[in-house]
């Protein structure tokens, strides 16, 4: 990925309310004040409930912002924000943005995404990333159909094994995928890559202004890239060259 620090989502479609119509007034005019406040209620709950389905917020409320930047050549030129949630029934929902630009004398260089990734249980159930490569983009999808992974990208279609972990890298893949090879899915441009996850060691790092032991992932094959995390198994760190420039993502806010 040249300079692309992860992929982020794509803005969801904004629900809409039913109109209520035809309810009937029963009784005196007092009654009938009440049942009207008590419709619009029910719909108002109705609406609320589709709309918090629809823009990936949890309904039991466990929502985490994770906010990045990013270096290149050790001086900062973008930001990157994860939006994690967290569903009763064990569903994981990452919403993530990421804009970068570099202005050079000679050379202008910007990047931009918007991705959503639905997770269940360690395995990768939708995925929709739009992304901007200095004018180039891509449009990508993907949904697990159960024995296999339906990929879509700019229109082209095609399938893939459904066991994949993603470049995104925002959450460590199940232990029996570590320490071996595993599939990735490039995020931003729809490709299968093969590579290796193994684990270095821990260190020592300061995230978000706090002293934290993590541990650090090292990929390699398709991709080179070292990762740290947290002891939720979040991403806090990557570093990673891209077309010849050291990039770093450095965690340096969390909100809940």
């Amino acid at each position: 990925m040249a300079f692309c620090p992860a992929t982020p989502g794509c803005c969801l479609p904004e629900s809409s309310t039913p109109a209520m119509s035809g309810v009937r007034q029963g009784g005196p005019s007092g009654r009938g004040a009440r049942l009207r406040r008590w419709v619009a209620l029910g719909a108002l709950l109705v609406a609320s409930q589709s709309l918090g389905a629809r823009t990936g917020v949890a309904q039991d409320g466990s929502k985490e912002i994770r906010d990045f930047n990013i270096l290149v050549d050790g001086k900062e030129r973008g930001k990157y924000r994860m939006t994690i949630s967290r569903h009763t029934d064990g569903t994981e929902i990452m919403a993530g943005e990421a804009d970068l630009k570099i202005n050079y004398l000679v050379y202008a260089y910007q990047y931009s995404a918007r991705g959503t990734e639905t997770w269940k249980d360690g395995r990768l159930l939708e995925l929709a990333n739009v992304s901007n490569y200095n004018g180039k983009k891509y449009n990508v999808n993907a949904v697990n159909r159960g024995n296999v992974l339906a990929i879509k990208v700019n229109g082209h279609e095609r399938a893939a094994l459904p066991d994949v972990w993603v470049t995104t890298y925002w959450r460590l893949p199940d232990t029996h995928w570590r320490n071996r090879p595993l599939p990735l899915l490039e995020t931003d441009t729809g490709k299968n890559l093969s590579a290796e996850l193994k684990q270095v060691g821990m260190s020592n790092l300061t995230i978000a202004g706090t002293p934290q032991k993590c541990s650090h992932f090292r990929v390699s094959g398709g991709v080179k890239v070292d990762l740290w995390y947290d002891q939720a198994e979040r991403l806090v760190r990557k570093e990673s060259v891209e077309s010849d420039h050291r990039t770093v993502l450095e965690l340096n806010r969390i909100r809940r």
